[in-house]
């Protein structure tokens, strides 16, 4: 895979995509070396990339279309639709146990870092659900940028994934931190946004989990001057906010 270098991330993406000749959504991009300003110059690095041309989708050739058959063999040969999967006594006994040991498994996690909790489980949906902590000890449940609780949440989500019967999406809340949250990620995308347009180069922020990153994409979609992707692997994974 060929690397090139920059002194930023996006400046060693572009310089790969000029050399490649290819446009940014036809080539993935893994980061190789984020690179380092340094002091004065000294210890400065590059910033390395790699670049993968993605495959191309050949053309669909045109089918010519054929004598339309009888209502016998039609009946005979038409494929039957896969029905949806019947949701039984059983499926639902499984999920309200399972429902109920995820809320027992998060009520003894926060008990483990000193910070019980009283558990308190809503369906915003039906398969979308919000379990909200009650505790006095807010800030340590939630953590430096809410490490914490997204720590939580990420294993409340795959507990569920295992046990539960359907398929759940678990979002946990302390307080009104989401609430907070939202406006936060909110301002953050606009003063890059306009950053990115005032200094004509993409920016990128810190790593987030990837529910966070689907705010900002969502807060930027419709903006007529900025796009906004994703680079990195998980869990280092991070938006990027370039100009159009």
């Amino acid at each position: 895979m060929p690397t090139f270098e920059g002194s930023t991330i996006p400046a060693a993406i572009q310089k790969g995509l000029t050399h490649l000749n290819l446009e940014r959504d036809a080539v993935n991009v893994e980061v190789v070396s984020e690179g380092r300003k340094g002091f004065l110059g000294i210890g400065r690095k590059p910033a390395i990339v790699s670049l993968t041309a993605l495959p191309v989708t050949p053309p669909k050739t045109a089918v010519k279309p054929q004598a339309k058959p009888s209502k016998v063999a039609a009946a005979v040969t038409a494929p039957t639709a896969p029905q949806p999967q019947q949701m039984t006594p059983a499926h639902k006994r499984d999920d309200e146990r399972a429902l109920q040991a995820v809320k027992a498994y998060l009520s003894a996690m926060a008990a483990a870092i000193d910070a019980p909790a009283q558990l308190k489980l809503e369906r915003a949906s039906k398969n979308r659900l919000t379990i909200q902590l009650i505790t006095k000890k807010e800030g340590l449940l939630i953590g430096h940028h809410g490490k914490t609780i997204n720590a939580l949440q990420y294993l409340g989500q795959v507990y569920l994934n295992h046990h539960a019967h359907s398929k759940f999406t678990l979002l946990l809340n302390v307080g009104d931190y989401r609430e907070r949250r939202n406006g936060i990620l909110a301002r953050l995308a606009d003063k890059t946004a306009r950053e990115a347009i005032a200094t004509g180069q993409a920016t990128l922020l810190e790593p987030m989990p990837s529910f966070e990153r689907k705010q900002i994409h969502a807060h930027l979609a419709d903006s007529p001057h900025v796009i906004t992707y994703s680079e990195g692997e998980e869990p280092h994974r991070y938006v990027v906010i370039a100009p159009k």
